[in-house]
């Protein structure tokens, strides 16, 4: 950033501003730094959880009876009976 005169004021006054535009400046530059740092720490800590932690093996269907689900093509229906003629 450009410490040069960007108002109507006169240059005496305006050089007065200077040192806060020069704080603003190396305070961006340290508030980027640290959030990229904080940024790769994230990252890595997520990477090393995704990676070293293994997930639970839970096998939901081993107590599962497959055999009352499933439908049985050899049992029709049975048909409707008849109605009465009177």
């Amino acid at each position: 950033m450009s410490m040069t005169d960007f108002s109507s004021w006169p240059r005496d006054q305006e050089q007065s501003f200077v040192v806060y535009e020069q704080q603003q400046a190396e305070s961006k530059k340290k508030a980027i730094m640290f959030g990229a740092i904080a940024g790769i720490v994230a990252f890595v800590f997520a990477v090393g959880i995704y990676a070293g932690v293994e997930p639970d093996k839970k096998d939901l269907s081993k107590d599962m009876n497959m055999s009352n689900l499933s439908k049985k093509g050899k049992d029709a229906p049975a048909p409707a009976p008849a109605p009465d003629k009177k």
